[in-house]
């Protein structure tokens, strides 16, 4: 995999598969599926492979976790996960939600417990019961 998106997990079940699960394991973890995005087949790759953008969202901001009191509703800690097929497998992937906080104390808190909760996530993704075919631990 790509070093460059933190986290992830490969498996040679279906893509279709690997979306229901990814979508059970980030609920079971603590994260809200906010909105997917779909990127139509064929974009900017000829194979017609498969992606699925999930924004996902550990926790909302508030006064007593980051910034102080006057932030809006809208404020939260982003962990975007894809889904895609890679020849014969599918991975699901996230950015490290850690990058680009240093300095920033109360924010690189929160991003680490997030970056847990995403690595709980695709453990679970991959070790939970229930078909075959799951390989290749956390990267």
């Amino acid at each position: 995999m790509d070093p460059e998106f933190g986290l992830g997990v490969r498996t040679n079940l279906d893509f279709d598969v690997v979306v229901m699960r990814a979508r059970m394991s980030l609920r079971v973890h603590g994260f809200s599926i906010l909105s997917e995005m779909p990127a139509p087949a064929g974009i900017g790759d000829e194979s017609g492979r498969r992606h699925l953008f999930m924004a996902v969202w550990e926790k909302l901001v508030t006064g007593g976790n980051l910034g102080g009191p006057g932030l809006d509703v809208g404020d939260h800690l982003s962990c975007n996960v894809v889904v895609f097929q890679e020849g014969d497998e599918t991975v699901v992937a996230a950015l490290d939600p850690t990058e680009d906080l240093e300095g920033w104390a109360e924010g690189m808190r929160e991003a680490e417990s997030a970056r847990e909760a995403l690595q709980r996530a695709f453990t679970h993704l991959v070790n939970a019961p229930g078909g075959p075919g799951l390989s290749l631990p956390i990267i």
